[in-house]
């Protein structure tokens, strides 16, 4: 029956706050002017070049046709090109950003335009609030929301009163002091005024000074509790250039409402935890692994020779701990014959635990598939190191790291989604948070890598033709150019001058070129195209988009940052079925058919492009991934960063 008053009680605050978000969303709606200066550069070659017949593929579907021209054959305009990516010159330099953590400021106003309250406990808070020396620190907009609030109140206590604390605000200390099973810091969230949760606070019965900080000091960490659970406890645009990510932040001033006039605030601040399905798991797996009493006695796998199926091995006992530790289960050994015993002869039949079993065998082909590992079964040196890097302490902190990361992601992803994880080399299709696709990916190189951000697949693009980014031409082909001028020409590649013409590669003296090429090298459609055969665009400040490749065979390498920061899919055809709702036979058409065309999708479709080096499977067990862009190192450094400013 909790439920029912605690829902009445909410709705009108909850309201204000969604109609303040809606508000503000629709105020920041629309593409700027530079993300559609990215997109037409995108999209231009294509519509140039586009074949009004493509969409007698699709026509009882009623696609709108971005243009009917035929095929063009000119050179289009260096300011419409496709890049992949921008150029090496426009790249974040991660290896000089420090790290900047929340201001912070004294939560204090030195004067007010009303007089001192006559009630004690109100009055003290008012000089409290006056003090320029208080120990409390807040960001700037929690601070006037907090002295907003108290002063429209008469700055009447929000937690207080002369005999002690109220059950609302002995509710929201709990919530502070568990927040360690969210993997945060409940010492982050401590009043100042406290020497810790557990405090005796008998002493302070009567005295309205003490308890006009402790009310402030509740308020100020409600707010901060609610700032990290809501966002995150880290900036993330100022962990690394690489992320364009913009967490949806609790107000303060709708917060400090709530905080003020609902019965149960601190059922407000638990809710405010991410509710994505993946968090709960996160989370499970991350109390699990807290409270094991095992996991500090984890023993690392020594390296050696590698042991094939069959053999026997003394490291394989370390390997069946570690397994069963991980949720796999390789606990017992299962020798060839024994499943055909009748059961009361198996506890008699001899059994090796030091055996690398058909049983086990099976366990560690699943451990290496999901490791992005060769499936084959042998334990070698790679599977060994995949094991070792399971270890329970580097899992509960790299647990504690994605899941802070949740809190980045949009509190709705949409209905249907693409999901691109970076650290994964995957990308997923979720329909009603159930996954019904998912495909292997290529991402840009640690020295280009690929960025993290939200937005929308507007459109299909089939045999694309590729502008090559000056950060290429450059540092790649212009070495190529000055030994073999006619290497352009000879690879099938337009050079194209700033008035548009169309001339040869041979005709240019390369020599004279160093930092910048006044021309533009495009490269036609067809099957060495850099793009492939089919192109997914969605306008975005980064010139990121998602396309084929002709060079297939690095889908089979567990390791696959190899772009310049665009994201090569393995399976575009099936893709582009899925995203555009129509049966793979008709995509088989529309790309045989060697035609340039552009569809514009008749729903966009959310894609989140990010990071996380641990993320659930569908049999609850946990995936951990290497951190191949050092991101969950630069987390915990900034962690320390935060501890230190908070002081």
């Amino acid at each position: 029956m909790k439920f029912v008053p605690r829902l009445l009680a909410g709705v009108s605050i909850l309201c204000a706050v969604s109609c303040a978000a809606a508000i503000s969303a629709s105020a920041e709606g629309g593409y700027s002017e530079r993300m559609r200066e990215n997109l037409q550069r995108q999209v231009t070659d294509s519509v140039q070049s586009s074949d009004a017949s493509f969409f007698s593929l699709f026509s009882d579907r009623k696609r709108p046709v971005v243009s009917e021209k035929p095929v063009q054959r000119a050179a289009p305009h260096p300011a419409e090109r496709n890049i992949e990516p921008q150029s090496n010159e426009a790249l974040p330099d991660d290896a000089a950003l420090i790290y900047r953590p929340e201001e912070l400021k004294p939560l204090s106003e030195t004067r007010f335009s009303v007089p001192p309250p006559t009630d004690p406990l109100a009055a003290s808070i008012y000089r409290q609030l006056q003090d320029p020396g208080t120990s409390i620190q807040v960001t700037p907009a929690e601070r006037k929301a907090i002295i907003e609030a108290y002063a429209a109140s008469d700055f009447k206590p929000l937690w207080t009163r002369s005999d002690g604390l109220t059950p609302r605000a002995a509710a929201v200390l709990k919530v502070l002091a568990s927040s360690a099973d969210d993997a945060m810091e409940p010492a982050d969230y401590l009043p100042p005024v406290l020497g810790s949760y557990s405090d005796d606070l008998s002493a302070w019965l009567g005295d309205t000074d003490h308890l006009a900080r402790l009310d402030l000091g509740l308020t100020a960490m409600a707010l901060k509790y609610a700032r990290h659970a809501s966002s995150g406890r880290l900036i993330p645009d100022r962990l690394t250039g690489y992320n364009d990510l913009h967490p949806e932040r609790v107000d303060p001033t709708q917060a400090m409402k709530v905080l003020a006039y609902s019965p149960f605030p601190d059922d407000w601040l638990a809710g405010l935890q991410p509710h994505h399905p993946a968090y709960s798991q996160l989370k499970k797996a991350y109390l699990e692994l807290r409270d094991d009493p095992d996991a500090a006695s984890a023993t690392v796998i020594p390296d050696g020779k590698s042991i094939s199926p069959g053999q026997s091995d003394d490291r394989i006992k370390l390997v069946r701990a570690r397994l069963s530790r991980l949720g796999y289960p390789a606990g017992s050994p299962s020798p060839a014959g024994l499943a055909g015993l009748p059961p009361e002869a198996r506890g008699r039949v001899a059994v090796d635990e030091t055996q690398l079993d058909p049983g086990l065998v099976a366990v560690l082909k699943s451990f290496q598939e999901k490791s992005g590992l060769k499936a084959d079964g042998i334990l070698g040196h790679g599977t060994i190191k995949a094991l070792n890097s399971q270890d329970p302490h580097r899992n509960l902190m790299r647990l504690a790291l994605n899941m802070d990361r949740m809190r980045w992601l949009p509190k709705d992803m949409g209905t249907r989604h693409v999901f691109m994880n970076q650290a994964a080399y995957e990308l997923r299709v979720i329909d009603h948070d159930q996954e019904i696709w998912r495909t292997k990916v290529i991402v840009g190189k640690p020295q280009t890598q690929t960025f993290a951000f939200h937005d929308e697949i507007e459109m299909v693009v089939f045999n694309p033709s590729w502008g090559v980014p000056q950060s290429i031409i450059t540092k790649e082909m212009l070495p190529l150019l000055r030994k073999n001028p006619s290497y352009l020409d000879e690879e099938g590649y337009r050079v194209i001058t700033p008035q548009g013409r169309i001339v040869k590669s041979s005709s240019i003296d390369w020599s004279v070129y160093s930092d910048k090429v006044p021309l533009s090298v495009q490269q036609p459609p067809g099957d060495d195209n850099a793009l492939g055969e089919i192109k997914f665009l969605f306008p975005n400040a980064h010139d990121i988009y998602m396309h084929d490749t002709p060079t297939k065979n690095l889908f089979k390498k567990s390791m696959r940052a190899y772009s310049h920061g665009c994201v090569r899919v393995e399976n575009p055809r099936d893709f582009a079925s899925i995203l555009m709702g129509v049966d793979r036979a008709e995509i088989d058409e529309a790309v045989d058919s060697g035609r340039s065309e552009t569809v514009r999708l008749k729903h966009k479709v959310p894609v989140h492009l990010v990071y996380f080096t641990a993320w659930p499977e569908a049999d609850g067990n946990i995936a951990y991934y290497d951190d191949i862009y050092g991101r969950d190192a630069r987390m915990e450094k900034a962690y320390s960063a935060e501890t230190i400013a908070a002081r």
